[in-house]
């Protein structure tokens, strides 16, 4: 797929596929419960930053930082907005607030599966699942558009800063049209591109795919895989010991 070559994969742990793709429906099944406080409230914030340290051991340290500002500043916004700010105000902050203490380690997860998975480490893991050839095709050249999505955006952004287009230039009013326009037209020809590449690479091809990669549960998999079905084990029993339903 185009950008796989510029993703270090290696990293420190290089986890296998499956076990990421576990670890984010362990994580998927945690975000259907909402607690406040009390001991399962603990084990989430003790969760919450697995993504953190995962994404830290390859080498994003600064996304683990600016992660761990954002959720304690979101903490304490929410404690202070809930004492001392109300009406619509009070609901907007505390909406944010949740939105990101709620689900912002799961994005984190998921960004780290797809910067740290290549192509076909993920469809070697999805032919040993014997899951069905178009859904792996699917979700292979979705792994490769959000992040070429991103770089496409990032360099719109810079083409209306050298053109003054930005917030405090004078042209806010123009920076949804500048910005959002030529975006979805890349977002068109970015999939008809990932598209014309997966069919290229001999995805959706009538043949056994074989790889050159080596995949495997290693000891590492199994340790991270047993802590974190440990804790989401340990939060579910909690939650519904407490009496807590369904978000």
């Amino acid at each position: 797929m185009a950008g796989e070559g510029n993703r270090d994969a290696a990293g420190v742990l290089h986890l296998d596929p499956r076990t990421k793709l576990l670890i984010m429906v362990l994580f998927s099944v945690v975000v259907m419960f909402d607690v406040v406080d009390g001991p399962a409230y603990i084990v989430r914030t003790i969760m919450t930053f697995i993504p953190v340290v995962l994404v830290c051991l390859e080498g994003k340290v600064h996304i683990g930082a600016r992660f761990t500002v954002l959720f304690i500043a979101a903490t304490l916004l929410q404690s202070f907005a809930q004492q001392n700010i109300h009406g619509m105000l009070g609901m907007i902050v505390l909406f944010i607030c949740y939105m990101v203490t709620q689900f912002a380690p799961t994005v984190i997860m998921v960004g780290y599966c797809i910067t740290t998975t290549k192509i076909s480490e993920f469809m070697a893991a999805m032919v040993r699942m014997r899951c069905p050839q178009g859904l792996s095709i699917a979700v292979a050249v979705m792994m490769r558009f959000f992040p070429t999505l991103a770089e496409e955006y990032r360099s719109i952004r810079d083409a209306m800063k050298m053109r003054g287009i930005r917030f405090g230039g004078g042209k806010v009013t123009k920076m949804v049209e500048y910005r959002l326009s030529p975006l979805l037209f890349s977002c068109v020809n970015i999939g008809d591109e990932l598209s014309a590449a997966a069919i290229t690479r001999g995805l959706g091809a009538p043949v056994k795919r074989t790889n050159v990669c080596e995949i495997g549960i290693r000891k590492r998999d199994v340790l991270i895989l047993i802590a974190t079905t440990a804790f989401t084990v340990l939060y579910l029993h909690l939650t519904l010991q407490h009496g807590s339903v369904i978000a």
